[in-house]
């Protein structure tokens, strides 16, 4: 796994890991992973990130 400490999202200080852990509850969008972690809801800047990191947890997980 990525660097499960590393922050996805600066503003909200969301991790890797807990993106991570919000696909394996379920979440398969950036908004149902928005909602979960709060993720990408501050400056906005990390939204694009975030959907590449969603996809690859995913294709991970064989659920894309």
């Amino acid at each position: 796994m990525k660097n499960a400490n590393k922050e996805a999202c600066h503003c909200k200080n969301v991790t890797y890991a807990q993106i991570r852990s919000a696909v394996r509850q379920g979440a398969k969008t950036l908004e149902e992973v928005q909602a979960i972690t709060g993720c990408g809801t501050g400056c906005g800047k990390c939204k694009e990130f975030l959907q590449y990191l969603i996809r690859d947890y995913l294709e991970e997980e064989g659920w894309a």
